[in-house]
């Protein structure tokens, strides 16, 4: 019996710390200068007055205890698919689960710095929620949590603070900027089509019957079955085509802005966001440390499977981005590369790729109007250099789009495709202007 009380007092006391107040420090103090004053001089009346006013202090501690006992705590997320730098919001509930009410609770939760809100009046079986305004600067993982409320006893003798140990994890996802107008297509290839090679597809358009010369692997075994007639299945030449977005991830020294990383990744989950829209299969693929990559997929899993990736990635690779290109027979049949260092061997490797019928963008970020927002020099002769690199790629049959700061990504919508002057057709031509 002895042993079911004291587990039953543990139960009670599990996630309870308590201290006085500046009130409880008082009571406490006089009870016992009053309880030695009568040790003292012998005297009763000093006596009962000690006596009391630690009875005082152990009728808080057992009313707080009731009293806070049935308190509650949760954590809600409205939006559950938060972005980098987007407001949101955490809704704290608190909930009393006992009969008397609770004045002046405190509510302290780290969201992720700490924070505190007051409810200055919590009725009996019921319950306060708090809208916590929340705002996530950078993509990452973070962890929300744990949480206290505090509150004092009837007399407000003793301070209660019942802890709340559960955690909430938030993935904040990369910038997304809607690519309205951007087109998937280089040289005559668009979006939708299965390449300028003309292959068949792989969407299943129906049945019919079997003809001479068919492949016997397409026959619908299952209609032959029912029927006693031979069916074979039928595929669309113009099925939905697949997309691999390529990410740079090489390191590239230790004065690399974050916003130039920030901007890669941005691009890439934007490029990823338009592909979903539209209805395209893609995967994800980077030159980072673990050389990170998904798989073509169309559903709503698989896009937030790659946005998850970027998410947390970084950019500490050592591969080239030529090296992306490398496994043609893993890259569907257009590819969108998001380049922030380029190299020598890449437009061999576009070349090759156009050669092969695929669909070959770039999305090159000028890394040098980074450099130049944070006191780096040589903005000319890097101009230079980098428009060379543009025109060898375009050259090569890739179609470039130019990210620059501090415009950002958001100058990729409504980026024209092959059909129009791309992106690095304008900037030379801005810059033969300024010459002049």
């Amino acid at each position: 019996m002895l042993g079911a009380l004291r587990a039953r007092l543990r139960a009670v006391w599990r996630g309870f710390g308590v201290r006085p107040t500046a009130r409880g420090w008082q009571a406490l103090a006089a009870g016992i200068l009053a309880a030695a004053v009568a040790r003292l001089i012998g005297t009763t009346q000093f006596h009962q007055l000690g006596y009391a006013l630690l009875l005082l202090l152990v009728a808080a501690l057992v009313l707080g205890i009731i009293s806070l006992r049935g308190l509650g705590f949760s954590r809600a997320l409205p939006n559950a698919r938060m972005t980098a730098g987007s407001a949101a919001r955490v809704d704290l509930r608190v909930s009393n689960g006992s009969r008397s009410r609770i004045t002046n609770a405190e509510v302290v939760d780290r969201l992720p710095e700490e924070r505190g809100y007051t409810i200055p009046m919590l009725q009996g079986g019921g319950s306060e929620v708090i809208e916590a305004p929340v705002n996530f600067p950078r993509r990452g993982v973070y962890e929300l949590g744990p949480a206290e409320v505090r509150a004092a006893d009837p007399f407000g003798l003793l301070r209660f603070v019942r802890k709340f140990g559960a955690r909430t994890e938030i993935v904040v996802y990369p910038r997304v900027h809607d690519l309205t107008g951007f087109s998937l297509g280089s040289g005559n290839v668009e979006a939708g089509s299965r390449g300028s090679v003309g292959q068949r597809g792989d969407e299943f358009a129906g049945l019919r019957e079997y003809r001479r010369g068919d492949d016997r692997r397409h026959i619908h075994w299952k209609s032959v079955a029912r029927t006693g007639e031979l069916f074979v299945k039928e595929f669309a030449l113009h099925a939905p085509q697949r997309y691999t977005v390529a990410l740079d991830l090489r390191r590239r020294g230790l004065r690399v802005s974050d916003q130039e990383s920030e901007d890669a990744v941005s691009a890439a989950a934007s490029v990823l966001a338009h592909l979903y829209e539209e209805r395209l299969p893609s995967r994800l693929t980077c030159t980072d440390r673990a050389g990170s990559a998904t798989e073509f997929g169309v559903d709503e899993d698989s896009h937030w499977r790659a946005m998850r990736m970027l998410a947390t990635i970084r950019a500490d690779g050592e591969e080239d981005p030529a090296t992306l290109l490398d496994e043609r027979e893993a890259l569907g049949e257009g590819v969108v590369l998001i380049l922030r260092s380029p190299d020598e061997g890449l437009p061999e490797s576009v070349r090759r790729l156009r050669n092969a019928g695929l669909s070959v963008v770039v999305v090159a970020l000028a890394t040098h109007t980074y450099r130049e927002a944070f006191g780096g020099g040589g903005g000319r002769d890097r101009e230079a250099d980098f428009l060379r690199d543009v025109s060898r790629l375009e050259a090569a049959g890739a179609a470039v789009r130019v990210v620059r700061h501090p415009v950002g990504v958001v100058g990729l919508a409504g980026a024209r495709g092959a059909s129009g002057a791309s992106t690095g057709d304008a900037d030379r031509r801005r810059q033969r202007g300024a010459a002049r």
